[in-house]
């Protein structure tokens, strides 16, 4: 599988699990990436730019990276108020499409999607890894400086949407991050009615200076994120911890009838009840534990 992968197709995959689809539609074959506008917009505390420009900048630098990679026109469509979309078309079942299709498993659409094993191996050259969680971030990632955590800490996000069929790629993506790429991720906040949440998006956790080391290729937005982080540097004189895969049990959570909603949830988490987010983490395979004799921290779960 590696041999079909390079980080332009790393790159475009990342984009596909977070929000894209393969469509087959009387003879064409398209490759659509869908860019939610409230994600690609960023804002800093003395940084500044101009929006439009810059998002009109980002996109175009993307769709000449996808020119190159699938061989074919890349167009720009504006999706009402909700998005940007990339469409790529193209009339004749191309080789490209043939290994993207393959590496998703021949799923079509970001619900279905699953990070795909070949990211998972230790043999995989990391520059993949990054290029993946960069693409996935530029298309599902947000940044601004209201997002901190209890201690006043900028955070960044990564979104999930939240589909039955889609649970286990924030854990995936979680540890491509921490295990892979050297990234610490706080937590998972999930979109689960246990944890106040109901069906909202999945929202991963990681803080700004830790997220230098994978960054993003909208410059507007890169330029957020080194600016919170070196705030961060400065106010923090600790360094960040990672999640390290178990915690502390807090507080007993309500219980809900939706935790047998089988329509809604992975079919491994239904009928079960959860206080903590690392418990739907390890659910859902996690493997990560505290080193022996690691003090396991509480986390307040999150907004």
């Amino acid at each position: 599988m590696i041999d079909y992968m390079d980080e332009d197709v790393a790159y475009l995959l990342g984009m596909l699990v977070a929000r894209g689809e393969l469509l087959f539609h009387e003879g064409v074959y398209r490759v659509v990436v869908h860019f939610p506008k409230g994600h690609l917009m960023a804002q800093g505390i003395n940084t500044t730019f101009d929006a439009d420009k810059e998002i009109r900048l980002g996109i175009d630098t993307v769709r000449e990276r996808l020119i190159e990679l699938l061989g074919t026109d890349v167009k720009t469509v504006e999706s009402g108020e909700s998005s940007w979309d990339l469409v790529a078309a193209a009339t004749r079942n191309t080789m490209a499409w043939r290994n993207i299709s393959m590496l998703l498993e021949g799923r079509t659409d970001f619900p279905h999607f699953s990070v795909p094993e070949v990211l998972m191996l230790d043999e995989t050259p990391v520059e993949y890894k990054r290029e993946f969680v960069r693409g996935y971030a530029d298309v599902a990632g947000n940044i601004r400086p209201s997002n901190v955590d209890e201690a006043g800490r900028h955070r960044l996000r990564l979104d999930t949407l939240n589909y039955a069929s889609n649970w286990r790629v924030p854990v995936d993506v979680c540890l491509l991050l921490q295990e892979h790429l050297g990234v610490a991720v706080r937590n998972i906040t999930w979109g689960h009615p246990n944890l106040g949440r109901a069906w909202k998006e999945h929202q991963l956790n990681v803080y700004p200076e830790e997220f230098l080391g994978v960054g993003f290729c909208f410059q507007h937005k890169q330029a957020v994120v080194e600016e919170l982080a070196g705030v961060n540097q400065k106010r923090f004189a600790t360094n960040v911890k990672g999640c390290p895969g178990v915690r502390r049990r807090g507080p007993t959570k309500a219980k809900s009838p939706e935790e047998e909603n089988a329509e809604r949830l992975d079919p491994v988490l239904v009928g079960k009840h959860f206080d903590g987010y690392w418990q739907i983490c390890k659910a859902l395979g996690c493997p990560r534990r505290p080193a022996p004799g690691e003090q396991l921290e509480m986390v307040i779960e999150e907004e």
